[in-house]
């Protein structure tokens, strides 16, 4: 059941600026400009409320601006609330009905009338809606890297498919000093794991769909609503939705909607439709493997070791075929000799000794440190490999090349099924980093 209702009361009515002003100044109000329902609106706002969509105008913008879109200022009395209107709209409203008094208003005189509001109430009011939103639709417009930044690279695997065989012969000597280079070709494959950081700025249409999933309704006088779209604030929707996850703060989603920039409709199904199109940077953390293939070729020797040294054949040859004369040599050196002085023949004479007690006298002493170490003679030949060391006593696996004297020096004829011998810690000369020096010479 609905009825119509009549409010009046005692107002003032003018288009004097200088009475406009001083109610302004008098209750401490500024005039604005904004828009609502795609229309130009002016008003009095406090400064305490004036608000982001409030355009506050000077005096003389405002009454250009009364004029061109013929307005009038209200007065209330009972509540001192200032409002600016259409004029033929407070005509309508207001109890004018001399026409010399409407006449006045319009040159600008203030004029008191009572001013009626009518309204058409209903029983039933909309207190509260419950709207849920759902993302429905997006289509990328555009998307443009803008950065790329490598964070790590690391090798994975690393794998020689082929090795170049050829046997370049003598020639490769030159190649075996420390420090040379050379021509080596391999073939590579190598996996490395990248970890890059990507930025990108995405356009994009997005549309949202807002369902009225619950009302709170109480039974009063309000305003008569056609149908309960009346009640939904879609600018309150649209601020809901885009506080989600479509904007980084309140301020971004009032600025959008106050510029016009999100588009909201009812459908026929009563659901709230919105479209907008948003811009987006975005990082992308990304892992890429790679296989990096090539072919290696560049060789440069670090280090030349002799593992082993055999002799494999021996003679005896003509001095004269190298330039050498023996016999002067040994004169020359003997000369030489003759020639030292008192202190030089010592040093020379504690040398020899040293020498002769390295090989005769304190033997040295082996340890477990010493196996694997290669053992040769007093002439640097081969004699075999340290295999043991037990509370001192060293044990050698022999070469088989080694002569008879060199076996019965060492007290190892008529053993030959044994697979090491012993070494006597006299018959040790001197134990090196790599190997061990026996006393013993290979003359038999």
């Amino acid at each position: 059941m609905s009825g119509e209702r009549d409010t009046r009361r005692e107002s003032q009515i003018t288009t004097d600026t200088d009475t406009i002003r001083n109610w302004g100044e008098t209750h401490e109000a500024v005039p604005v400009r904004y828009e609502e329902g795609g229309e130009t609106r002016m008003a009095f706002v406090r400064e305490s409320d004036l608000e982001e969509h409030h355009e506050q105008l000077d005096w003389t913008d405002f009454e250009t601006g009364m004029d061109e879109h013929e307005m009038v200022a209200v007065r209330h009395d009972d509540t001192d609330e200032m409002e600016i209107v259409d004029r033929n709209e407070v005509v309508g409203h207001a109890a004018i009905t001399d026409e010399d008094v409407e006449e006045r208003l319009l040159e600008g005189e203030t004029v008191r009338s009572e001013f009626t509001e009518r309204s058409v109430v209903e029983r039933t009011i909309v207190e509260e809606v419950t709207v849920e939103s759902e993302v429905t639709d997006r289509e990328m417009i555009e998307s443009d890297t803008v950065d790329a930044e490598l964070i790590s690279r690391e090798v994975e695997d690393c794998e020689v498919t082929n090795v170049d065989m050829t046997d370049t012969g003598i020639e490769a000597l030159n190649t075996f000093g420390t420090g040379t280079r050379s021509e080596v070709e391999c073939d590579v494959d190598v996996t490395i794991d990248e970890a890059w950081t990507v930025t990108k700025e995405n356009v994009e249409r997005v549309t949202i769909e807002s369902r009225i999933v619950e009302t709170d309704v109480e039974e009063t006088d309000t305003l008569e609503s056609d149908t309960i779209r009346e009640t939904v604030d879609l600018e309150g929707v649209e601020r809901t939705v885009l506080q989600g996850e479509l904007v980084d703060s309140k301020h971004a989603a009032d600025r959008a909607i106050e510029h016009g920039h999100v588009e909201s409709r009812f459908r026929d199904d009563d659901t709230i439709e919105t479209h907008l199109i948003r811009s987006q940077v975005v990082e992308e953390d990304l892992s890429i493997r790679r296989m990096v293939s090539g072919e290696v070729r560049d060789a440069e020797t670090l280090s030349s070791e002799t593992i082993s040294h055999t002799a494999v054949e021996s003679d005896i040859v003509e001095p004269a075929e190298y330039d050498r004369d023996l016999a002067a040599e040994r004169e020359a050196g003997m000369e030489d000799t003759e020639s030292l002085d008192e202190d030089e023949r010592t040093t020379a004479a504690e040398t020899v000794e040293a020498d002769e007690t390295m090989t005769t006298g304190e033997a040295a002493m082996p340890s477990e440190d010493d196996e694997g170490k290669t053992v040769v003679n007093a002439s640097g030949d081969e004699i075999g490999m340290v295999t043991a060391v037990d509370d001192g006593q060293m044990y050698v696996d022999p070469h088989p090349s080694i002569t008879d004297r060199i076996r019965t020096a060492l007290g190892w004829s008529g053993h030959d099924d044994e697979d090491t011998y012993p070494v006597e810690n006299d018959h040790i000369a001197r134990i090196e980093e790599d190997e061990v020096v026996l006393g013993v010479d290979r003359k038999g």
